[in-house]
């Protein structure tokens, strides 16, 4: 099976309606130009594009064949029941906020996660062992693991460095939606009693993990 894939939001969109997708996010048609306006155009670039990356391959007849690994990758994508996203925004003074993530998709025990770069979209394969790589990866290794309870006023605008935004869906329910902050290098989670409490590194893994894994 291929370990990663590269497509551009219009090749994503062009192969799911090749393999008859069940479920296409939103996030991936968002990134498309107005296809309606060029329909014919996008469908004969969307194929040239795929043929050369060896995803595609046409025959004189005009028959279409998937490659099989590229298509093992992408099923996830098109048939998953239950996606995920861990979004980070970087909140830098005068600067407009940035935000990079990952979205997962799981299908048959097959996880697929993606990632938007310079306006494509990398697929790649991943495991539950790189999938919790990634999520430690998200502090620093130097990580402060001390306990602190604030009240969360002040967790205002300027004190705010980063803000993770974990969602997960099962295809058809609601969205479950958690919000962290950092600030002062420590990343803080809302309580119900209007307090915010300042996590672990091992609990913050955790709590991410089993977020994005719709637990």
């Amino acid at each position: 099976m291929k370990k990663e894939i590269i497509l551009t939001p219009e090749e994503l969109y062009y192969m799911g309606a090749l393999l008859q997708a069940k479920y296409i996010d939103y996030a991936y048609v968002a990134a498309m130009g107005d296809i309606q306006q060029r329909r014919e155009i996008y469908e004969s670039e969307s194929r040239e594009g795929l043929a050369k990356k060896g995803i595609l391959m046409e025959d004189f007849s005009g028959n279409l064949d998937v490659d099989r690994e590229s298509e093992k990758l992408l099923e996830p994508v098109f048939f998953g029941m239950l996606e995920s996203s861990a979004d980070v925004t970087a909140m830098t003074e005068g600067d407009a906020p940035v935000t990079r993530g990952r979205r997962f998709h799981f299908y048959e025990g097959r996880l697929t996660a993606t990632e938007f770069i310079k306006g494509q979209i990398r697929l790649e394969t991943y495991d539950e062992g790189k999938m919790q790589e990634w999520i430690h990866g998200l502090l620093p290794a130097d990580y402060e693991d001390r306990p602190e309870v604030l009240p969360v006023r002040e967790l205002n605008k300027k004190a705010v460095s980063r803000m993770f935004v974990i969602k997960s869906t099962h295809v058809g329910e609601k969205a479950a939606v958690t919000i962290y902050v950092e600030a002062k290098g420590r990343v803080f989670c809302e309580r119900q009693d209007g307090m915010a409490a300042a996590l672990t590194k091992e609990q913050f893994c955790l709590e991410i993990y089993r977020a994005l894994k719709g637990e």
